[in-house]
């Protein structure tokens, strides 16, 4: 969007945001137009347009880099030769080889340049917004509103702000769900049997849990797997519930194996740790460990011949802790 005096070289001046002024002509109300009834959920929000204008920002900047390429970069090895004076602090190649390679090597620069830009510009993104321009376009009858030639704004730092107050947006809600459900844990009837209870009701294939009698303590069993996990409760770091954790109980002359191991490091990674449920819907993802491929690669087994132990939640369309599933994956392909 610069203007048409600054055709020949980019702004020198950091990216601002495009002030844009009604044209002579009235233009017709916005929000009584007619927009594409498939794009305006998408442009529902305030960060869906300002993501949009950081794309066009940094279009416009690729687009100024891209001008200095034809003749100067891409002949920048040859100035030594033609121009010594313009290049006193770089001396010329030594031979017709090196000058070769020199001219190959920004040709391949200048090349992937390109083709960044082209894959931008055609990317599923681009289009989606080139998309709604079009649809204001014909919904104010061809009339456009008239930039100034200038951003006002630095669109990638509005958006990481953006950005920025919607994770911390989303962490205070996911606070406070926590501790609404740690209140309701801590008044559950029976405490945390009822909830290994509720588990054993569902009647999980494969799985086996064997609480102990008299202390909070449980032996997951996965059958199929040939694998047992023990968990037991720990102090809860202040937020009023007891964790849970996988313990590392070796039977004496039998080391824990490379899966085992594996399993009970992303059990005791995961998040929630006071949320015991989710931990045995956690474990019971592990019931066909042996016979489930990772998701991203497809393959059993990965380059160093390990069974994929990461599992990760993936949550139905309707949103239930009953119906989660997970997905697995190998430690390599997270």
């Amino acid at each position: 969007m610069a203007s048409a005096s600054n055709t020949s070289k980019p702004p020198t001046a950091g990216l601002v945001v495009p002030k844009l002024e009604p044209g002579p002509s009235a233009v017709p109300n916005l929000a009584e137009a007619h927009v594409n009834t498939e794009s305006s959920e998408v442009w529902s929000s305030e960060m869906q347009y300002v993501a949009s204008l950081t794309k066009l920002q940094k279009m416009e900047a690729m687009i100024h880099q891209l001008r200095t390429l034809l003749p100067e970069r891409l002949l920048e090895p040859v100035v030594p030769i033609v121009n010594p004076r313009a290049a006193s602090r770089r001396p010329p190649p030594k031979s017709p080889r090196v000058l070769y390679e020199q001219l190959a090597q920004t040709a391949r620069a200048g090349v992937a340049e390109v083709r960044e830009f082209q894959e931008m510009w055609q990317s599923a993104e681009m289009k989606e917004i080139w998309g709604y321009v079009d649809g204001r376009i014909r919904a104010n009858a061809g009339q456009l509103l008239q930039p100034t030639g200038m951003w006002e704004r630095d669109y990638d730092v509005l958006l990481a702000e953006m950005e920025r107050e919607e994770r911390g947006r989303k962490e205070q809600e996911e606070r406070v769900e926590e501790e609404a459900e740690q209140a309701k844990i801590q008044a559950m009837e029976g405490g945390w049997r009822a909830i290994v209870e509720a588990f054993v009701r569902r009647n999980v294939p494969g799985v086996r849990v064997l609480p102990s009698k008299d202390q909070p303590v449980l032996t997951v069993v996965l059958v199929k797997a040939g694998i047992t996990v023990h968990v037991q409760e720990l102090d809860g770091e202040g937020h009023g519930v007891s964790d849970w954790r996988v313990m590392d109980k070796a039977v004496p002359g039998k080391p824990k194996t490379k899966l085992e191991l594996g399993i009970m490091a992303c059990l005791n990674a995961r998040p929630r740790q006071w949320d015991l449920a989710h931990l045995l819907d956690m474990i019971s993802a592990y019931s066909a460990v042996k016979q489930t491929p990772c998701a991203k690669c497809g393959k059993m087994t990965n380059s160093a011949a390990q069974l994929p132990t990461i599992r990760q939640p993936k949550p139905t369309s309707d949103g239930q802790e009953s119906s989660l599933q997970w997905d697995a994956y190998h430690t390599d392909c997270i």
